[in-house]
This record gives C-alpha cells, structure tokens and sequence, in this order.
C-alpha cells in the first residue's frame, strides 16, 4: 500500500522541449501582429518626406556647353546666369554684322542728304510753274467774271431797248424811220452783236482755264512723284532695302546669342547637373533642375484604411527630426492608393497626402528628409 501511495504521489512528466519552442515563437508573431495591429488602430503618427516642385533646365540650342555659372546647391534669383552654351561664332558674326549695319546707315544718311538738295532744286521749278498757272487761271477766272456782266449788261439792253421800240406808236415810227436814214433798229442790233462777243469771250476763257486746269494738275502730281523719282534716281530705295535687311539680320544674331544663354527662370536651388563643360548638348536636354526650396511641402503615406480621417484644408502638426513641431495643412489627398508598403510598416497600400505649412517656417531640411506627421 505504502508502494501505491508512492505511485499516486509522483508529479506528471514535463513538457517536451520542442513544444516549447513552438509555444515561444508563437508566441513572438503574436505579440508583433498585435503591436502593429494597435499601431494601426490608435496611433496618430505618420511617416511623410519633404519634397519640393522643380523646374527643369533645358539647353535652347544645340552646342557644346562652355561654362557652368552656378555650381550644385547654389540659390540663384530670377534671371539669373546659370550657363553658356556655344555653337558658331556668333560673336564674330555679330561684330561683322553690326559693322555692315553702321556702313549701310551711313549710306543712307549720305543719300538723303542729296535727295533733299536734288529735291529742293526740281520742286523749285515746279513750284515756280505751279504758281505760274494758278496766277494765269486767277487772271482767266477775272476775265470771265467781266466778260458775264459784259454779257448781261448788253442783254438788259438789248431787252429794253426791244421794250421801247414796241411801245412806240406805228406813225411815229415812219417819219423817225425816214429822218434817220432807216435805222431804228441799229442799237438793238449793236446791243444784240454786243452780248454776242462777250459770250463767245466767256466760252474762250472757259477753254483757257480748262488748258490751265489740266496743267495746273500735271504739275501737282509731277510734285507728289518727284521725291520718289529723286529717290529712285540716287539709289536711295535700294540702300534703304538693304539697311532693313542688315537690321532683320541683326536682330536675328542677337536673339541667337541670347538663346545661347540661359537663365533661371524663378528663385530656388541649382541640383543635377547632368553635364560637364566641354560636352556637346542638344536643344531640348535636360542640363540641370531648378528646385524651387521656399515652396516646400510634405508627402506622407497614410494606410488607406485611415484615409477617410484625413480631408482637404484641415490642420495637422508636423513634428521634425530636431525635435521642433510645426504646423500644416492638407492641401491634397490622393484619389487613387499607392503600392509602396514600406512606409506605412503594413501589408495595405498608402494613400500620399500632401501637406503644405503654415505658421511658422519649417525648419530647413533636405529634399527626402523623414518627419512625423501628427494628426
């Protein structure tokens, strides 16, 4: 009995060592999916980078790039002289061009000069006839307007001389008739032949002023046609041809040299320079971004089944790897997920939002510096 007693008495085996093992590890993932699954669920920290726009450099002309104004890192204003790119030489071009210019201006000056003599000369004697001719048709218009009252005083007259004879009784008219020899009618007659001259006067002046007119008018265009025979004459039209075209060629060089320059088009930060000088470029290549620094903003990937927390102008804190808390807003939640994984620590895609400051300035950071984002 004391045996049984024994027997009753000895403790259960203990458990195998493998078991444990799969106990322990179990254990592990157990505890890591529940940290993540309450990080998910009550944690209001997100991962964002910072990320500036960014213009892009591009060469205007093809060439080999001489010099690199600014180096990598550089902030440059508006305008500013990033590099020079050269191809022919413009300059020298440019110098001969500009001399051709100056030689053809000269020219032109010099024939104008002459133009005006040669102009004054001939206009001299137009003008000389042109007067001339308006003084004749004034001494025609003159005669004409006595030659009408010649003719209208020899027609009132002739009227009332015809009026008298017709008042006159028959009787007296025979014996007066016979006195004067049979002229009684002669005054009428006279006054008659009398209005007769001064109209056939008028239709000789009209005829004169007409040849007056017709020369006056001749001579008036000959005045507007003489600068521009003078011209034609001397050389001027072609010398003015080809001081335009100098000028168009000119201008074309300029711009060319310009388009060999290029400047930066806003304030910010030079990065990725992408050739050396020496290198030969082409129009349209990239040669350097143009990072615009004071527009920064902030990227962060919030899990999307956290996203319908976030919406558009609503205020969240941004905390920097110093230690400083700035503040923000969201000026942008993304309509479709992302596949990167890695910064929200699950296995759900993202939803980049994008944040942008307000308040106090942000903190300088690179571009792809990590921050929390505090909602």
């Amino acid at each position: 009995m004391h045996q049984d007693a024994c027997e009753h008495s000895t403790p259960e085996s203990v458990c195998p060592p493998l078991r444990l093992a799969v106990i322990a590890v179990l254990a592990v993932f157990a505890g890591t999916a529940t940290n993540r699954w309450l990080y998910a669920t009550s944690s209001n920290d997100y991962v964002g980078h910072v990320q500036v726009d960014s213009l892009t450099v591009r060469a205007p002309v093809d060439g080999i790039l001489q010099a690199w104004e600014v180096a990598e890192g550089d902030t440059v204003d508006p305008h500013q002289l990033i590099c020079r790119i050269g191809g022919e030489n413009l300059n020298r071009q440019m110098q001969i061009q500009k001399q051709e210019t100056a030689r053809l201006a000269a020219r032109l000056k010099t024939l104008q000069a002459e133009v005006d003599v040669k102009l004054h000369e001939h206009l001299r004697t137009l003008e000389s006839d042109i007067y001339q001719a308006e003084l004749q048709s004034a001494d025609l218009l003159q005669k004409r307007y006595y030659y009408e009252l010649e003719a209208m005083a020899w027609r009132d007259l002739r009227e009332s001389k015809k009026s008298a004879s017709l008042e006159t009784p028959n009787y007296n008219l025979k014996p007066k008739a016979e006195a004067n020899g049979g002229e009684v009618g002669d005054p009428v007659i006279n006054a008659m032949l009398k209005e007769e001259a001064a109209i056939n006067a008028i239709e000789a002046t009209d005829a004169q002023l007409e040849i007056c007119t017709i020369r006056l008018e001749k001579l008036q265009k000959q005045k507007e046609q003489m600068q521009e025979k003078v011209r034609q004459a001397v050389g001027l039209s072609e010398v003015e041809l080809q001081f335009a075209q100098a000028e168009a060629e000119l201008k074309e060089l300029e711009g060319q040299l310009q388009q060999q320059v290029v400047h930066s088009q806003a304030v910010g930060t030079i990065a990725n320079l992408r050739r050396r000088p020496g290198e030969y470029v082409k129009a349209g290549e990239t040669l350097a971004e143009l990072f615009l620094m004071e527009e920064s903003y902030v990227v962060a990937d919030v899990p999307s089944s956290h996203s319908h927390n976030f919406e558009v102008e609503m205020p969240v804190r941004c905390r920097f790897p110093n230690g400083e808390v700035r503040t923000g807003v969201v000026t942008r939640v993304a309509i479709s997920t992302s596949q990167n994984n890695s910064l929200t620590g699950l296995g759900e895609p993202s939803v980049p939002l994008r944040i942008e400051q307000t308040g106090a300035l942000w903190p300088d950071m690179p571009v792809g510096g990590q921050i929390k984002v505090i909602r």
